[in-house]
């Protein structure tokens, strides 16, 4: 009897040492399970937030980049409507430069048009005034060459006629018998005889520039100044300067 309670009690006892170390092992393993569940949540907690704050840097550089963009849009479209207005001020003021000239060379035409008609007309009408009013007439322009009036560049028959108080057929008949020539000519050439003579007593008129030279003489037009000149001395002005200053390094 005393065995059987013995055996009974020895197979009890190992029975619940064997379950308190079976308890202690699922512990030990549900622990061990749980921190490595908490370790993995953890990495992926760390991980979500460098992806997240890689979202943010990627997309703090892409709208840096919008703003960039839309900078770089900006000032190229004013650069081009800076261009665009430039360009169209060039050509305007170009416009209106040639514009001008070719006023101004239909103004010279005209009134050339004008004096050599009126000139015609007193070639067909001969001889009509008296000996003492064509003398009169002479002392007159020859004080007009005196004064060099002739500088004045909107100078004309019909100014000059009004100026000196005679009638301009009078005075373009009266030219054209004693000066062979018409109003224009006349004048221009006395143009041409003063800046040549200026060229040559002084030597700062070599250094200025043609459209100078045309406008101290009286020429409104460059181009009709340089057709001129050379008409009158056989050489541009350009030429006749060269000419000049090298006979003066001679």
């Amino acid at each position: 009897m005393n065995v059987i309670l013995a055996l009974f009690l020895a197979m009890f006892c190992g029975g619940n040492v064997a379950l308190a170390v079976n308890k202690e092992q699922v512990v030990s393993e549900l622990n061990n399970n749980i921190y490595r569940a908490k370790v993995r949540v953890l990495g992926q907690i760390e991980d979500l937030d460098v992806l997240l704050e890689n979202n943010d840097e990627v997309y703090t550089r892409s709208e840096e980049r919008s703003e960039d963009k839309l900078y770089n849009i900006f000032y190229l479209f004013n650069a081009i409507a800076l261009f665009l207005v430039a360009s169209a001020g060039v050509f305007y003021l170009k416009y209106v430069r040639g514009l001008r000239r070719t006023v101004k060379q239909f103004m010279e035409s005209a009134e050339d048009l004008e004096e050599q008609g009126n000139e015609e007309d007193n070639a067909e009408e001969k001889r009509y005034i008296t000996e003492e009013k064509e003398q009169d007439i002479l002392h007159k322009i020859t004080y007009f060459e005196k004064e060099q009036g002739y500088l004045d560049k909107d100078i004309s028959l019909n100014v000059l006629a009004g100026n000196i108080g005679v009638n301009h057929r009078y005075l373009s008949y009266v030219i054209n018998k004693n000066k062979e020539c018409d109003f224009a000519t006349y004048v221009n050439e006395l143009r041409i005889g003063y800046i040549v003579s200026c060229l040559k007593q002084d030597p700062k008129f070599l250094k200025y520039k043609i459209s100078y030279l045309a406008e101290q003489c009286g020429f409104a037009s460059h181009s009709r100044f340089t057709v001129t000149f050379k008409k009158v001395t056989g050489d541009s002005p350009s030429v006749f300067i060269s000419k000049l200053k090298a006979k003066d390094t001679a």
